[in-house]
């Protein structure tokens, strides 16, 4: 039987699909057919933050009884901060009493001369990045198509962005230090190796980047990495190991490009990963969309996921037709993999099928 591991993508060009959806049901702002930027909203949702209860009866000075007789706005409509939801004006009009809301928000209702608001936060969700709206998720959000590089990492921090990406460095190891920052990169999505140390990461909060792409992360920064206030997307591993060869390749050939930074957390359940689209410009025939599901085969790039080489890239050259043993006990079907060469070596290592990800 064909062992079909997970895939990691890290692709020049394909057609791209991506839902963009509201985390409660809302408005969508936009139609099957039309063509969004990724400032653009497409849809909205009002979600109650907190509630507050107003006396409305004593406020005015009126009997629990009449007090909703006073109220200026009916139930279920909204309320501005300081506007007022209920008026009273003594005999003669000489003066006038009146309650205004405490938050922006809608009035629930009111019972006994009590008023119950709920305060309102606004939900927005954007396009994220360019492209056609191809169907709509009715009241929850839409499902955009576009074409463009696509690279998917194996860490994120939880944040988007989008801006332009600037790779940094001669080489797919060279670290990031806070002395290699300038003006001229606020604003930016940066690239580099790794991240030297927390210095590096200080300075980047302190320019007012959008983003960061790492090859690999030392481990011990990690915490802060989570913390930063910008979107942050590991492609590789962990350590000081930097890119490999294909990831590289594809940050440092569209440097100066626009990039849609989703550092969403692996989710291996729900087939989900960080990642990183270049929309590009294509022919009139679109490209294939990146390939999923396929089977471990000798041929195949992969990535080695756990284990000693974690993070390195390589070429599987053979796969065992029978379960061995390995050093732990556990036997277990393997493949060797011929790992890209680094430093003038191009070892050979036998890798458990469970602990590679192929890259298409």
């Amino acid at each position: 039987m064909a062992y079909i591991p997970p895939t990691s993508h890290i692709t020049l060009l394909a057609t791209l699909r991506r839902e963009r959806l509201l985390p409660v049901p809302g408005e969508v702002l936009v139609a099957a057919g039309q063509h969004v930027e990724t400032g653009d909203i497409v849809a909205r949702a009002e979600l109650a933050d907190h509630h507050r209860l107003i006396d409305v009866a004593r406020a005015l000075g009126v009997p629990r009884e009449k007090a909703a007789d006073f109220l200026t706005k009916a139930e279920g409509e909204q309320v501005k901060k300081g506007e007022p939801i209920a008026i009273r004006k003594t005999w003669l009009g000489l003066s006038t009493r009146r309650e205004v809301s405490p938050v922006d928000g809608r009035l629930v209702f009111c019972d006994h001369g009590q008023a119950l608001l709920a305060a309102i936060t606004s939900l927005e969700v954007r396009a994220g990045l360019p492209g056609t709206v191809v169907s709509v998720v009715s009241g929850r959000g839409v499902l955009i198509e576009t074409a463009g590089a696509l690279l998917e990492g194996v860490w994120g921090n939880g944040r988007e962005d989008f801006s332009v990406l600037r790779a940094l460095g001669d080489g797919p190891a060279a670290p990031l230090r806070a002395e290699q920052l300038e003006p001229s990169m606020q604003g930016a999505i940066l690239a580099a190796g790794w991240l030297a140390d927390a210095a590096a990461l200080q300075a980047l909060a302190g320019l007012g980047v959008r983003g960061l792409i790492l090859g690999t992360a030392p481990t011990e920064l990690l915490p802060s990495l989570q913390a930063a206030g910008f979107p942050v997307l590991v492609v590789d591993g962990f350590g000081q190991a930097g890119f490999s060869a294909p990831a590289f390749a594809l940050v440092g050939g569209n440097s100066g490009r626009e990039m849609w930074l989703s550092a969403r957390p692996l989710d291996r359940q729900a087939g989900t990963r960080p990642e990183a689209i270049v929309p590009l410009p294509t022919s009139h025939e679109p490209p294939a969309p990146p390939l999923e599901g396929e089977p471990l085969q000798e041929g195949k790039r992969v990535r080695v996921v756990r284990g000693a080489e974690a993070g390195r890239v390589g070429t599987v050259i053979g796969l065992s037709d029978r379960p061995m043993p390995l050093p732990n006990g556990v036997r277990a079907h393997v493949a060797a993999v011929a790992l890209d060469e680094t430093q003038g070596a191009r070892p050979t290592v036998t890798v458990p099928f469970a602990n590679l990800e192929l890259l298409e």
